[in-house]
């Protein structure tokens, strides 16, 4: 297993299964020590920013210590747990990734 993963995410709660399978795969990684990114791209966070639940889905992550991240220019106000990110910052997070899922 890899020592870092970042997860980019395309795809929003409540498409399909898209959404379970990142959290699950997010999830696990984490329960197993390595160091779990998320960065959401601009549609899920719009869907997220319309749920009166976005709140408990991202706790979903962040309680079991996966750090999610977006483009600072795409996240939607009012949207917490997701810290903005300028592009030299993410791009920094991708080089040092050891592993890169595409979501």
């Amino acid at each position: 297993m890899a020592d870092s993963v970042l997860y980019l995410v395309r795809h929003a709660p409540g498409r399909g299964g898209g959404w379970r399978e990142t959290v699950d795969m997010a999830l696990t990684g984490a329960a197993f020590g390595v160091a779990t990114l998320v960065w959401f791209q601009a549609a899920p966070l719009k869907v997220l920013a319309r749920r009166a639940d976005h709140a408990d889905l991202l706790a979903e992550l962040t309680g079991f210590g996966v750090r999610c991240v977006a483009r600072r220019d795409d996240l939607p106000d009012g949207l917490t747990g997701i810290e903005g990110l300028d592009d030299t910052e993410l791009h920094g997070l991708r080089r040092h990734a050891a592993q890169m899922v595409l979501l």
